[in-house]
């Protein structure tokens, strides 16, 4: 299992008004650096967003195949598919391969009435919560977001915090570093962040 690419932090924060996203940047093969701008933050549907850590060839078709089951349910129904609803099926897809599983940790995070977060495992295991990390820096992310998370914080509160969580992964993790890439999720839909916005939260703190 070592060529497979993998390795990475990932983090979701769940705010008063938003949910935030945030990874590294970097997948590693073992020792090596594979690649130092993979994308772990992903759009799937206008109020839907997702996080992943794992192998990246299983990540890219599962990402497809969650945007066409989003694309296939608005058709049908006229109407938007809710995160939890997309939790569940994602959960369903990774249970069905429970004896050849995919090797695929994600967080569904979106915007519904409120905003809201699932951690899935590879075996489909789902678990709501308000600040999750996955991924090889997860450790040591989860030291940051303990200590300094809150209820009620604003998204540029919980940007702040998921940048310092990235960091501290990336001082620590071998598999974790290259940048960050940051996603917010509020009543308006889904944005990424600039690096240049990412750069002006994390001077301001």
């Amino acid at each position: 299992m070592e060529d497979i690419k993998k390795g990475t932090t990932t983090v979701a924060i769940v705010c008063k008004d938003a949910v935030v996203l945030a990874t590294d940047r970097r997948a590693s093969m073992g020792y090596l650096v594979a690649h130092k701008n993979v994308k772990k933050v992903y759009k799937i549907d206008d109020y839907i967003g997702a996080t992943v850590a794992g192998s990246v060839g299983d990540i890219q078709s599962l990402i497809g195949s969650l945007r066409a089951e989003v694309n296939l349910y608005k058709m049908k129904n006229g109407a938007k598919m809710s995160t939890r609803s997309l939790a569940t099926l994602t959960s369903h897809i990774l249970h069905g391969q429970r004896y050849y599983p995919l090797i695929a940790w994600l967080v569904v995070a979106g915007f519904d009435e409120k905003p809201i977060a699932y951690s899935i495992d590879p075996i489909g295991g789902v678990n709501e919560d308000k600040a999750i990390s996955t991924g090889s820096g997860s450790l040591v992310a989860y030291g940051v977001l303990e200590s300094m998370y809150r209820d009620g914080m604003s998204w540029e509160e919980g940007a702040s915090v998921a940048i310092k969580a990235i960091n501290a992964a990336i001082e620590r993790d071998l598999a974790t570093g290259n940048g960050i890439t940051m996603a917010v999720i509020d009543k308006d839909g889904y944005r990424e962040l600039s690096d240049e916005e990412i750069m002006g939260i994390k001077n301001q703190n």
